[in-house]
């Protein structure tokens, strides 16, 4: 999964550098970079990044008064403070900002907050609910409770997941494993890009070198060969209970 950021900071040459040092981490995309204070907020609203990385002591808006107006909009928006400025570090912290970080700029600290967001914002975006009967899904700033049993399959369209459900589509930034890890025995890893509900397979179906799952609602979904046998397996045991 692809973590998603955005720069804000007047001095081109510093965001350059700071991009440079994001980028370093692996699965970590920069996406803008912002001039200003109004054109981060823009560029916030049109990409819907998961990070913002922001200068205090900027032009038309500072950073304090970014964070404060996206805050409100999105509150699942993680800010990163990185400023000459150290006076701000508590109206920063009272915004919810993820860290602050002070220039000159330190690529081994940067790299750090930048790995622990990461992580933060994979166990955000697909989460467990304590009663095991469904799946918290968080997408643009809303929560979505999605029954296990009304799940029909998983389709993996890096960075995202489509999440295929009785009652509608979610596409999420996520992985194929990482939902994996929140699955039961019901759910079936039948190719490298999908996952399906048991329950909702109807036949399995030969094309050309691999095959096809027929589910009972019209959709097919890729079955590889090394998966096949496994999975009738389990559809004859599942369909003996």
């Amino acid at each position: 999964m692809a973590l998603e950021v955005l720069i804000a900071d007047d001095e081109q040459y510093v965001a350059v550098y700071l991009k440079k040092i994001i980028e370093k981490v692996e699965d970590v995309k920069v996406v803008a970079i912002a001039g200003d204070g109004k054109e981060a907020v823009k560029m916030v609203e049109k990409l819907r990044p998961q990070v913002v990385c922001l200068d205090i002591d900027m032009p038309e808006m500072n950073g304090i008064a970014v964070a404060r107006e996206l805050a409100e909009v999105y509150p699942q928006l993680n800010f990163v403070f990185v400023t000459a400025y150290p006076d701000y570090a508590l109206e920063a912290f009272e915004l919810y900002s993820f860290d602050y970080i002070l220039k000159p700029l330190d690529e081994k600290r940067i790299q750090k907050t930048i790995r622990k967001l990461k992580e933060k914002v994979s166990r955000e975006e697909v989460s467990r609910v304590q009663n095991d009967e469904k799946l918290l899904i968080k997408v643009d700033g809303r929560k979505v409770f999605a029954d296990f049993d009304e799940i029909i399959y998983f389709e993996s369209y890096t960075p995202k997941v489509l999440i295929k459900t009785i009652k509608g589509e979610y596409l999420i930034r996520s992985s194929i494993h990482e939902l994996e890890q929140h699955l039961s025995k019901d759910f079936f890893r039948c190719h490298k890009g999908y996952v399906v509900n048991l329950k909702y397979i109807k036949e399995i179906i030969p094309s050309g070198r691999t095959f096809e799952i027929l589910l009972k609602t019209g959709d097919k979904v890729l079955l590889s060969r090394e998966k096949e046998k496994e999975l009738r397996e389990k559809f004859k045991y599942n369909s003996m209970n």
